[in-house]
């Protein structure tokens, strides 16, 4: 058809294209327009995850994935969960009823969710490097939380697939103590907890900035403080920007590696370490050496450090389990004023006389 001799039918097809036009662009600046009117959900350290609420809908962005519950989808009944931390959240706010799954439950602490699975109320529905589908997409849980692995994307997109939300908890990227613990709330938003977590959360804030100003009010010489031991030929020690060296910091200690910038480990020799720590007051997170003559049998110069020859090390099982659960993993993610308080008392004993060690245990 000759569009000169029938004007008509031209405008016609010139409209039409541009209401397609209008249509896909107009969609697509109403869903931005949805997305930029939806409200930050605010956390104070929290840097891995990101919630927003645009009033009919919580979104998690996490994982580079964002992951969407309606409000009438809210609280959730059910999870299963990959990551142990998460059971410490959901213990946190009495919701271990509600975990319907768990990965490698031999190295699960949680007395409760331990019983559960040995009842056969929870499942075993994979590890940290596999997804066990079929029994997942047999329970259809309203949430399934995992963590960012490449050894686990494909699972998770199955499971996506099937139509189950998965979220991704990174809570062992976070490098500030408070920032672990702050996961709690998320958690309490999506099961109809929020105001416990926001109190619990505060709770703890609050006990580790008051163990923090205590120590840091002490007079006198810090202790000096060594980390971590040698596999092989590798001594891989804390970097000065990791986790545990702010832990170190808060809790009053001189570490010796804190002018480092790693936010991970430090790749050092046997030599090196010796030469800066043999005098170290404390030697923290020794491995999992039950006593000081398992730790020097694993590797015999450990003997040559002051702190081994002054009973001054410390590791972190004080509570576990025979085959392998320990609970700095899980209570100790959710609870780091414990640790730290742990930590304080290790590093000024004078100051905290009355305290008993609840993570950590001296090796004799």
């Amino acid at each position: 058809m000759d569009s000169l001799k029938y004007p008509y039918f031209a405008n016609m097809k010139k409209m039409l294209i541009l209401a397609c036009i209008c249509l896909v662009f107009g969609c697509k600046d109403r869903a931005k327009t949805i997305e930029s009117d939806a409200q930050a959900i605010e956390f104070k350290y929290i840097t891995k995850i990101r919630m927003t609420d645009d009033g009919e809908s919580i979104r998690i962005h996490s994982g580079g994935e964002v992951t969407r519950f309606s409000k009438e989808e809210l609280p959730l009944n059910s999870a299963m969960v990959i990551p142990t931390s998460v059971i410490a959240y959901l213990d946190e706010l009495d919701l271990t009823d509600k975990i319907t799954g768990i990965s490698q439950p031999a190295h699960t602490y949680n007395p409760a969710i331990r019983k559960l699975y040995k009842n056969n109320q929870i499942q075993e529905i994979g590890t940290f490097n596999e997804i066990f589908i079929e029994k997942v997409l047999v329970s259809k849980p309203e949430i399934f939380v995992s963590m960012s692995s490449p050894a686990l994307a494909k699972f998770h997109e199955i499971l996506k697939s099937n139509g189950i939300s998965v979220i991704y908890i990174d809570e062992y990227e976070e490098l500030n103590p408070l920032a672990k613990a702050e996961y709690v709330k998320i958690f309490g938003i999506l099961f109809g907890k929020e105001r416990e977590a926001e109190n619990l959360f505060q709770e703890i804030e609050e006990n580790y900035k008051t163990i923090q100003a205590m120590t840091a009010q002490l007079s006198g010489q810090k202790p000096t403080v060594m980390a971590n031991q040698i596999y092989g030929d590798i001594w891989y020690m804390p970097g000065g920007k990791s986790f545990q060296a702010l832990l170190f910091r808060d809790a009053g200690g001189d570490y010796l590696w804190a002018d480092t910038t790693q936010e991970g480990t430090l790749h050092l020799s046997f030599e090196s370490v010796y030469e800066k720590a043999k005098d170290a007051d404390v030697w923290m997170n020794a491995g999992d050496f039950p006593n000081l003559n398992a730790l020097k049998g694993s590797y015999n110069n450990y003997d040559w450090f002051e702190a081994v020859r002054n009973q001054k090390v410390y590791n972190w099982n004080q509570r576990i389990t025979a085959s392998g659960g320990n609970d700095y993993f899980e209570k100790g993610v959710t609870r780091p004023d414990w640790v730290l308080k742990d930590l304080a008392a290790i590093f000024y004993p004078q100051s905290f006389p009355e305290h008993e060690l609840y993570f950590y245990k001296r090796l004799k």
